[in-house]
């Protein structure tokens, strides 16, 4: 009996021994299979993008906000120099009124056509005009006054040259140069 109890001890030892080293060949014939077959899937990350990166579209539409932004703002500020530069005109305007002389006359025109805006010098030429025709200011005559007219209407940026509200002066630079050859 004894050594039926050995006999089966010994064989029990040898199947659970033989079952281990089989599941360790089958082991480690896996992990090679998975190191040549699939290494490539370890190696490279997967395409997928962070679930809170921007896209491609929402890049480029923050970038056309910005660019957006940034043209505006320089209106803006574009917009101010301009009010500014109409602002110093009519307080020169008060000035010139008060004393209508050649040099005033000059100055204000200046004024008006850097202002770069085609109403302002409109306005402007409107009223040393208006007052040539009432008092002949300062003795300028019709072709000095068409002169100045025209020489400061040249210094205005060329598309407020081309507005619409230049047209009634350039007809009244013409008229005066006219009216002042039929003088002569």
């Amino acid at each position: 009996m004894i050594t039926f109890i050995l006999i089966f001890f010994i064989a029990v030892i040898t199947v659970g021994l033989l079952s281990v080293l089989g599941f360790a060949f089958y082991l480690r014939g896996r992990n090679k299979s998975l190191e040549t077959k699939n290494q490539k899937q370890f190696d490279d990350a997967p395409p997928y993008r962070p679930l809170f990166a921007p896209t491609d579209e929402e890049i480029s539409a923050l970038e056309r906000e910005e660019q957006a932004k940034l043209e505006a703002e320089q209106k803006e500020a574009e917009d101010k120099v301009l009010s500014e530069k109409s602002e110093k005109v009519r307080e020169f305007e008060k000035v010139w009124r008060n004393e209508p002389n050649k040099q005033n006359t000059i100055e204000l025109l200046r004024l008006a056509a850097e202002s770069e805006s085609a109403a302002v010098f409109s306005q402007t030429a409107e009223s040393v005009i208006q007052v040539w025709h009432n008092e002949q200011a300062g003795g300028l005559s019709k072709k000095d006054l068409a002169d100045l007219l025209d020489s400061h209407l040249r210094i205005l940026p060329q598309q407020e040259r081309l507005s619409g509200a230049m047209f009634w002066i350039k007809r009244e630079i013409e008229n005066l140069r006219r009216k002042s050859e039929s003088k002569s």
